[in-house]
Order: structure tokens, then C-alpha cells, then sequence
């Protein structure tokens, strides 16, 4: 991601429609810088619960915007992520 901030700081990277009563509107765009910024708080707390490079993560929710940014944040940090979907609770 590093290369890409560098190349195209204000570009758009991870889009996420708004909803309105029930009616989805246009994408509100984060830029690569953003989202790098995000990604480097997110790990750094991370970090801060213990969690070390070389350790497993697991990261549970939707696909959203912010899960990719906590993925991110664990690859900055050198920490493996592990994707927990939220469809993995479904007939439990």
C-alpha cells in the first residue's frame, strides 16, 4: 500500500455508499492517504493489546471499508490476519 500512497496520495481507494431511508446514494470515497493513516493508528493499537509482529489476529465483521483498513493495519505491523466473516455465526 506504501507504493501506491506514494504514487497517488489523493486518489480514491475504498468507497462506501451512503444510505437514506432506505435508498443508497452516491459513494463517499477515503484516499489511499487516508486510508494508510487509519491503517497505521489501527495497528499501533493493536499493538498496544499485546499483539506482536509474527502473531495471529482475528478480525470479525462485514465487508466494509473498515475491515479492510483493520487488515491493512495487521500487515503494516507484520501481524497475520485472520478474516472472521460475520456470515460464520449464520444457523448456529
Amino acid at each position: 500500500m506504501c507504493d501506491s500512497v506514494k504514487r497517488n496520495p489523493s486518489g480514491q481507494m475504498l468507497g462506501q455508499r451512503q444510505v437514506d431511508e432506505k435508498k443508497a446514494g452516491p459513494y463517499v470515497w477515503t484516499t489511499y492517504q487516508e486510508v494508510y493513516y487509519a491503517a497505521i493508528r489501527m495497528g499501533s493499537a493493536i499493538r498496544s493489546r499485546g499483539v506482536n509482529p509474527g502473531d495471529r489476529c482475528g478480525i470479525y465483521g462485514t465487508n466494509c471499508p473498515q475491515w479492510i483498513i483493520a487488515m491493512e493495519a495487521c500487515n503494516s505491523h507484520a501481524i497475520t490476519y485472520v478474516p472472521l466473516y460475520d456470515t460464520l455465526v449464520a444457523g448456529c
